[in-house]
C-alpha cells in the first residue's frame, strides 16, 4: 500500500508532528507514506530529515488553483493508493486533485475549523471550501471523540467518521535531565521553568500565559516562563511581555525542533488554548513525567483527568491559570505523583503503534470499500 500525504507545512503544530509519528510508526514493508508540503519549511525539512520523501509544491498565492494541476501530476505519477489530506487548504487541492485521478481520500481533522481563523471574512472563506469538497472523502479520522461529536454534528454522517487518537512514541530518547533551555538563555539553574509549547496563534491563548505568569511571578519571582513555537502571533505577544515588564521573565524562544526531547527541563507544561482539538503537547509532557496544567477545552479532558493525571481549568481565565500553576510549583510531589499516573495512562492508551493500527484499519476499509 502506498499513501500520499498533503499538508500545507507552514507551521510545525500537531498535524506536522501526527504525520511524523505515524511515519516512524509504520511498517515500511506494509505501507509506504510520502508527503506532499504546499509551503518549504519548517515541515518539509523536518521530515526528510527523518527519512521521508516529502515534495514541496508551492503556491504562488492563496487563489493558486494550478496547483490542483502539479498535485494531480504528483498523485498520478506516484503509484499510490490513496490519498490523505490534513488542514483545510490541504483538504480541498487533495480532494480535487485525488477526485482528477480517481483515487479514495482519507481526512484527518485535527482542530475545529471555525476557530482556526479569528477574522470573519477568512473563517467564511475556509469553511465554504472545505465544505465544497468535503464530499470526496471516503473517510474521515478525528483525532478525538470531542472532534467526532463535532464533525457529526456539521453533517458528516457518523459511519464516515473514525476515532483515532493522536499518538506518541513510547521511548522518549535520553532519561538525564536536559539543560538546553537554561544554557541557550542564560536562566539560573534554580528557576523552575515554565513552558507552553504551540503555534503563535490567538486559539493557543498565550495572551492568557503570559497575564498568569505576570501574576505567578509576584509570588514566585525566581520562576522563568518560556513561550516556544513560532507564528503569526509572535509581535502580539511579545507587546504583552513589554507592556507587563516581563522581560527576561517570559521569554519567547522561536521553534525548538524535538522539543520532547527536553520537557524533562521544565517544572510544568502549560496548554492555554481557547479551544482545541486534542492537545499533542499534553501526551508529550505526560510521557516525559511533565506535570501538566491545561484548559478544559475540546478533546483535552480525554486524556487530562482533572486531579488525577494533571490540573484542568477554565478556558481564557488568566486568574484561574495562574492558581493552578503556583499550586504545581508549591505541592511539586503531589504535582509529581499526577504525572506519573498520567505517563503509565499516554503509554498505555496512546501509543504510535496504537494510532499506526487504527489508521491502517481505516486505510484498509477505504481501500476494500473502493474495490
Amino acid at each position: 500500500m502506498k499513501v500520499l500525504h498533503v499538508i500545507g507545512g507552514g507551521e510545525f503544530g500537531g498535524a506536522e508532528r501526527h504525520i511524523l509519528t505515524l511515519f516512524r510508526a509504520v511498517n515500511p514493508k506494509e505501507v509506504i507514506l510520502e508527503a506532499v508540503s504546499l509551503f518549504p519549511a519548517p515541515f518539509a525539512p523536518v521530515a526528510r530529515e527523518a527519512g521521508m520523501k516529502v515534495t514541496v509544491l508551492p503556491m504562488r498565492n492563496k487563489l493558486d488553483l494550478g496547483v490542483v494541476w502539479r498535485l494531480k501530476g504528483i498523485v498520478a505519477a506516484g503509484g499510490y493508493d490513496l490519498v490523505h489530506t490534513h488542514g483545510v487548504r490541504a483538504n480541498f487541492l487533495g480532494r480535487l486533485a485525488a477526485r482528477a485521478v480517481g483515487l479514495p481520500v482519507v481526512t484527518t481533522v485535527h482542530s475545529l475549523l471555525t476557530q482556526d481563523y479569528p477574522s470573519p471574512f477568512s473563517r467564511m472563506v475556509n469553511i465554504f471550501s472545505e465544505r465544497l469538497t468535503r464530499g470526496f472523502t471516503a473517510r474521515f479520522i478525528a483525532v478525538s471523540g470531542f472532534l467526532a461529536a463535532a464533525l457529526e454534528k456539521e453533517g458528516v454522517p457518523r459511519e464516515r467518521i473514525t476515532v483515532v487518537r493522536n499518538g506518541i512514541e513510547v521511548d522518549i530518547p535520553g532519561k538525564e535531565k536536559p539543560v538546553i533551555f537554561r544554557e541557550r538563555f542564560g536562566l539560573p539553574e534554580d528557576a523552575p521553568l515554565v513552558a507552553t509549547v504551540g503555534r503563535l496563534h490567538r486559539v493557543k491563548g498565550h495572551r492568557y500565559f503570559v497575564a498568569a505568569a505576570g501574576r505567578v511571578l509576584e509570588r514566585h519571582p525566581q520562576a522563568r516562563f518560556l513561550v516556544i513555537g513560532s507564528g503569526p502571533e509572535r509581535a502580539a505577544i511579545e507587546e504583552q511581555v513589554r507592556r507587563l515588564g516581563l522581560q527576561g521573565k517570559v521569554i519567547l524562544t522561536g521553534f525548538i525542533q524535538d522539543v520532547i526531547r527536553h520537557y524533562r527541563e521544565f517544572a510544568l507544561l502549560v496548554l492555554p488554548s481557547v479551544a482545541e482539538g486534542f492537545g499533542l503537547v499534553v501526551l508529550e509532557a505526560l510521557l516525559s513525567g511533565t506535570p501538566v496544567v491545561a484548559t478544559r477545552v475540546g478533546g483535552v479532558p480525554e486524556v487530562v483527568r482533572d486531579g488525577e493525571t494533571g490540573i484542568l481549568v477554565p478556558p481564557k481565565d488568566a486568574s484561574a491559570l495562574a492558581t493552578a500553576i503556583e499550586r504545581v510549583l508549591e505541592n511539586p510531589a503531589a504535582a509529581q505523583e499526577m504525572a506519573a499516573r498520567g505517563r503509565d495512562f499516554v503509554a498505555r492508551e496512546f501509543s504510535a503503534a496504537r494510532m499506526a493500527a487504527g489508521t491502517l484499519a481505516v486505510y484498509r476499509g477505504v481501500l476494500e470499500a473502493d474495490g
